[in-house]
C-alpha cells in the first residue's frame, strides 16, 4: 500500500516536472499553476528602477520568467501609484531557490501618492489598448530610462497633455497613437525639490520652467516685428525681440521663454507689428 502512494507522488512530480514549459513562462501564468511564488515591493519613487520582486521557484526545475511590458502591480495601499513595467525581463530561477529582481517601472496614476521604499504590490491585470501598445513601445526601443517616457505614459493613463514628453520621437508616437497632431511647442519642468519626492506626495506635481518651439509666419512686405509671451488679459510678460526688421516672405525661428514663476494658465505667443498683431500660437502650462 504504501509502496503504491509512493510511486503514485513520485509520477505526479515526474509529470509536474516535465511538463514544465521549455520556454519562458509568463509571470501571470507561472503564479496561477503554481510553479512561483511574488513578493513584490517599491524600491522608493514612481518611475525607473523602482520595484523590486522576489520570487520562489516551488519546482524542482529551472524556471525562465518573463515580466512583460505591460504588466501591472497594484500597489496595496490605495492611496498610493500602481506601477506598469516599461521593460519586458526574463529571469532565470533555479529548482527550489529564490531570486531578487529589480523592474523598470512606470506610473499610471498621477494623482495618487508615489510609493516609499518598501510598499507593498500585488500582481494586477495587463495593460489594454494604448496603454499596452505604449508600455511595448519604450520596451522594445529601450526607452525605459528616457526622462520623457514617463510623461509620455502620462499622456495615455492620465490624459495630460503632450507638450511635456519632450522627445521628438516619443511625442510623435503618442500624438499618432492617440490621433491628436503634434503639439507645437514643449514645456520643461524644474526638478522637484526633496520633499516633493518623498514617499506618499503625488507624482504630477510639474512646475513649468521654460517653454519652448518653433514660431512660422509670412510677411507681405518689409517691416520691423515685435515677438512676446502675453496672457490672457493681453498683458506683455516677456519680449523676445524688438523692431526686429524682416524682409518679406516665409520665416520660422526657435523660440524660448522662461515660465517660471509665471500663474499657471493660457497664454499667447505673439508677433505684432506696430500695435497690429500679425500672428499668434496659444499655449497653455
Amino acid at each position: 500500500m504504501k509502496t503504491t502512494a509512493c510511486l503514485a507522488v513520485l509520477a505526479i512530480s515526474l509529470f509536474f516536472i516535465q511538463n514544465l514549459p521549455a520556454q519562458a513562462i509568463p509571470i501571470g501564468d507561472a503564479i496561477k499553476k503554481g510553479y512561483l511564488t511574488l513578493t513584490a515591493s517599491g524600491n522608493g519613487g514612481h518611475s525607473g528602477e523602482c520595484l523590486s520582486l522576489k520570487l520562489e521557484n516551488k519546482t524542482r526545475k529551472k524556471l525562465e520568467v518573463q515580466v512583460p511590458a505591460g504588466q501591472i502591480f497594484e500597489a496595496g495601499d490605495s492611496s498610493l501609484q500602481n506601477l506598469m513595467i516599461g521593460k519586458e525581463e526574463t529571469f532565470a530561477i533555479e529548482p527550489g531557490k529564490n531570486r531578487i529582481a529589480k523592474l523598470f517601472g512606470f506610473c499610471v496614476e498621477s494623482n495618487d501618492g508615489s510609493p516609499g521604499e518598501g510598499s507593498e504590490f500585488s500582481l494586477g491585470k495587463m495593460a489594454e489598448g494604448h496603454l499596452l501598445k505604449m508600455a511595448q513601445y519604450l520596451s522594445e526601443n529601450n526607452l525605459h530610462q528616457n526622462p520623457s517616457a514617463q510623461y509620455a505614459v502620462w499622456a495615455v493613463s492620465d490624459a495630460d497633455r503632450l507638450e511635456g514628453i519632450g522627445d521628438p520621437g516619443l511625442t510623435k508616437f503618442t500624438a499618432d497613437l492617440l490621433g491628436k497632431p503634434m503639439p507645437e511647442y514643449h514645456i520643461r519642468y524644474q526638478q522637484p525639490d526633496q520633499d516633493r519626492l518623498l514617499p506618499g506626495q503625488p507624482a504630477n506635481w510639474r512646475e513649468a520652467m521654460s517653454m519652448n518651439g518653433l514660431f512660422y509666419y509670412t510677411l507681405a512686405q518689409d517691416q520691423k516685428v515685435d515677438f512676446g509671451l502675453y496672457n490672457e488679459s493681453g498683458e506683455l510678460v516677456h519680449t523676445l525681440f524688438k523692431n526686429r526688421v524682416q524682409r518679406k516672405g516665409y520665416h520660422k525661428f526657435r523660440f524660448e521663454f522662461e515660465i517660471r514663476g509665471l500663474p499657471k494658465g493660457k497664454y499667447f505667443a505673439r508677433m505684432t507689428s506696430g500695435g497690429r498683431m500679425l500672428k499668434e500660437l496659444a499655449v497653455e502650462f
